[in-house]
């Protein structure tokens, strides 16, 4: 779908938004959804000059929203896509019109009106939809995300129902920034939050029951502890063992099945709360330092260091950007 000056426009909030374009044929809307999304294989069910579809989008902050229209297809992504571009979201599809499959770890999950799938742009994945449809897909950063690779995993391709549970809260919030996406720019991180927050819960509910055990339990436990804690300097795996009353051992091994010691975790939570708060404009008139010390991180240059190393540029460069 060819772009233009004229289609995106910035709000006075500072949100941009794409309106609803008008329905093209397949192969502009095979570019616009590699384009707004990550690089995907597509091809029509029937003949390509009888399909058409469309796509519009908004974004807020790091989190996009955008809603796609189109008639039977399959879309895929593949090792030769994700080699391509790999920039680490995960979708959220939500089911408005139609029926689709998503397909990925071995799993299917099929969606009617109503229905949530969650899958993971950097592992392969394929999309049936099997009527004309109407899907909203929400693009969020993996490191947003408050959980581990494994419950992840376990949550992709499952059917989420937006009745109950924790996919009663998500489906009704993106609805809602879909229809009334103006906000005080100075809410844009909390609304990330907030969504990064949701599908973290719709993450861990949608896990099978028997996948929990007593270790995974702790981890869980573990990492909630850990979130409550990051403004306290003290914290450390000595502290977060004693409180779940076993051996830092013990929790290093639970820790280590993510590839990250539990050091580590605490070390990538902080950076990522200290992110979020130079990111946001209410907090401008706060020093670097008293950010970084809020966040349990008490050595502004060795937080500096840190910083880079983990984003790229330096925590003043990134709030100036």
């Amino acid at each position: 779908m060819p772009q233009s000056e004229s289609i995106d426009q910035v709000t006075p909030d500072g949100i941009t938004t794409a309106p609803p374009h008008d329905r093209v044929g397949f192969d502009e809307w095979r570019e616009a959804i590699s384009s707004a999304f990550v690089p995907l294989d597509a091809s029509p069910d029937h003949r390509p000059g009888d399909f058409s579809g469309a796509l519009s989008s908004i974004t807020v902050g790091d989190l996009q929203l955008a809603e796609v229209l189109g008639d039977c297809s399959h879309v895929r992504r593949s090792v030769a896509t994700i080699r391509r571009a790999d920039p680490g979201v995960i979708k959220v599809g939500l089911q408005l019109h139609g029926h689709s499959t998503v397909q990925q770890n071995g799993r299917h999950a099929t969606l009617a009106p109503g229905d949530l799938a969650i899958y993971d742009t950097s592992v392969e994945y394929g999309l049936h939809l099997t009527d004309s449809f109407d899907m909203l897909v929400a693009v969020i950063p993996r490191q947003a995300l408050r959980v581990a690779d494994r419950e992840l995993t376990d949550a992709t391709a499952r059917t989420i129902t937006t009745t109950t549970g924790a996919g009663a809260l998500l489906g009704p919030l993106l609805l809602s920034l879909r229809s009334n996406h103006q906000g005080s720019s100075a809410a844009t991180p909390l609304i990330e939050d907030a969504v990064a927050d949701i599908v973290s819960a719709v993450v861990r509910s949608s896990a099978p029951v028997d996948a929990l055990g007593s270790g995974q339990t702790v981890l869980l436990s573990a990492r909630a502890y850990i979130e409550a804690h990051l403004g306290d300097p003290t914290l450390c795996p000595t502290a977060v063992a004693s409180h779940h009353h076993v051996s830092v051992r013990y929790l290093q091994k639970l820790f280590a099945y993510d590839g990250l010691s539990v050091a580590g975790f605490i070390r990538q939570r902080r950076l990522e709360r200290c992110r979020r708060d130079l990111a946001d404009r209410t907090q401008s008139h706060r020093s670097v330092g008293s950010i970084c010390a809020t966040n349990g991180l008490v050595d502004a240059s060795h937080f500096s260091r840190l910083f880079k190393q983990t984003y790229g540029v330096s925590p003043r460069h990134y709030r100036e950007a």
